[in-house]
């Protein structure tokens, strides 16, 4: 429906988003789509609907077909502003190239093999092409993605655009391997999450709730419904092993954030080399585990909330690997902005152990380098797994923007429970909830239960010390909200005693 449009172009929007893929997996959305696109100023990248696969591109009725369609969306379309690229398919290339669907028909036949490529040469080489330079009113066109535009290499970062699945696919890096890849263009790269457990609520009991249950893994469609496996997988490497199926959505949300947040800040921290990034995947179709930031309903994940921030136009990217940090500043704004750098090491705590600043200049439409720092240097001896390093852009004496950086896996660090206290009340027409933190808190996700209600940020860290005050916004009276009101932290989740339950067991069971 529009409505349904309107609130998922609208997150994407709202998540400081400037471009989406419509891939060539889905279908040609209607006029509702890209007015939407235009008024809210998101780009939209329009593949042909191929994916995949290879198509009969040497029997020339096909390809006609195939033109004659092209022809008429091209034309019903062309008058959006929205429309910056049209791209021949998805995936078809590479496939062919680097998966091993080209190799395996020249090997069984040499000659039909060639038959096949020209036909997709003539296809989407120089079919798709014509039309678009015929009808296109001037946008571009790009044979598949990803590719290199028909030359040589497909899925190259030195040129064309990239796919990249090394992480999450196999050999299912860390997501610390998002920092070794620096394409040209990123149109493609995900880890997966569940959605919020309101939306599982819809669709499985709480007693179906089990990591390996039927009812889950028929939710769950990537490896044939055993994708859960991968999911632990990379839970496991950065918080351990799940207590109960409430935590283990919880953590898959954190895992997926914080690994995009990740990737997508080194893609935009190496800027202009890489001038795009675009992360699998913005909605879904249907309520399940997905690469989505954004689950069936509407609801936002852990992903979409850190996505406004990471593509916020001013950001730090303080990305540490192997045991240094690299710190950043990147300003997407047109004018040229004066402030200072700040690194403080503080205890979790509170106490700060060390402080250094320096001006800084960031030209527009740019990310800046400042500085690198050794674990040894920021450290100086402090015990890494009570030690946070907060990297953050100034002016005057306000903070711009901020990125925490840890040292070791939030499984090993010395995470406290308990360590958050909350107030609601009313004020006007909405309510404000304020959040303060005894201690370093992580993680803090902000849920209502089956209370309609909408937060204006969550899924982030609180400093030792720090308070925070947030706009709550529902039609609920101000008891309800109180009553359903549900905090999770890492800190609460890591440390607290397993719960012996079926849940528990089968998150055991499935590892």
């Amino acid at each position: 429906t529009r409505e349904r449009l309107r609130r998922d172009l609208q997150a994407a929007r709202d998540a400081n988003m400037n471009m989406l893929r419509n891939w060539g997996g889905g279908y040609y959305e209607d006029d509702a789509f890209f007015d939407i696109a235009d008024e809210l100023g998101l780009l939209v990248w329009q593949d042909f609907m191929f994916g995949g696969g290879m198509q009969p591109g040497y029997d020339p009725a096909f390809r006609e077909n195939v033109v004659a369609e092209a022809r008429d969306n091209i034309r019903r379309l062309r008058h959006h502003p929205s429309i910056v690229l049209w791209c021949g398919n998805n995936e078809e290339e590479t496939a062919w190239k680097d998966w091993g669907h080209g190799k395996t028909l020249k090997e069984a036949d040499p000659v039909f093999a060639a038959k096949v490529w020209q036909g997709y040469v003539d296809l989407f080489g120089k079919d798709l092409r014509s039309v678009v330079a015929e009808e296109g009113l001037g946008v571009p066109y790009w044979a598949s993605s990803p590719s290199n535009d028909l030359d040589t290499k497909a899925n190259d970062s030195r040129r064309g655009d990239k796919h990249y699945w090394e992480v999450w696919g196999n050999p299912a890096l860390p997501p610390t391997a998002y920092l070794k890849e620096t394409p040209r263009f990123m149109s493609e790269y995900g880890l997966q999450a569940w959605p919020q457990l309101s939306t599982i609520n819809a669709f499985a009991t709480p007693e179906e709730q089990q990591v390996d249950g039927p009812v889950i893994e028929a939710h769950q469609k990537f490896l044939a419904g055993k994708g859960n496996e991968r999911l632990l997988h990379y839970i496991e490497m950065e918080f351990g092993t799940p207590r109960s199926f409430p935590d283990f959505v919880y953590l898959s949300q954190m895992m997926q954030a914080e690994g995009i947040e990740l990737a997508a800040l080194h893609h935009r921290a190496s800027r202009p080399y890489t001038m795009g990034s675009l992360y699998w995947q913005l909605n879904d179709v249907w309520p399940g585990a997905s690469w989505s930031s954004v689950d069936y309903y509407g609801n936002w994940k852990a992903l979409n909330f850190h996505a406004r921030r990471f593509f916020a136009d001013v950001a730090v990217a303080a990305l540490r690997d192997e045991g240094s940090t690299r710190f950043s500043l990147l300003n997407d704004g047109r004018a040229e902005m004066q402030g200072q750098w700040r690194v403080r090491v503080l205890d979790f705590d509170g106490r700060e152990l060390q402080q250094q600043r320096g001006p800084i200049s960031l030209p527009a439409l740019s990310a800046t380098e400042a500085a690198r720092f050794s674990d040894a240097e920021l450290l100086q001896g402090a015990d890494p797994s009570r030690s946070v390093a907060v990297f953050e852009l100034l002016r005057g004496d306000a903070v711009v923007a901020q990125r925490l950086v840890y040292f070791v896996a939030a499984k090993q660090q010395a995470l406290q429970p308990a360590q958050l206290h909350s107030e609601l009340r009313a004020e006007g027409d909405h309510y404000l909830l304020q959040l303060r933190a005894d201690k370093l808190v992580r993680g803090i996700w902000i849920g209502f239960n089956n209370a309609d209600a909408s937060i204006e940020d969550n899924a982030f860290d609180l400093l030792p010390g720090q308070t925070r005050t947030l706009v709550v916004r529902s039609t609920a009276p101000l008891s309800t909200l109180r009553t359903a009101l549900h905090l999770q932290t890492l800190g609460d989740t890591l440390q607290s005693r397993p719960v012996a339950s079926q849940d528990n067991a089968s998150v055991e069971r499935i590892h």
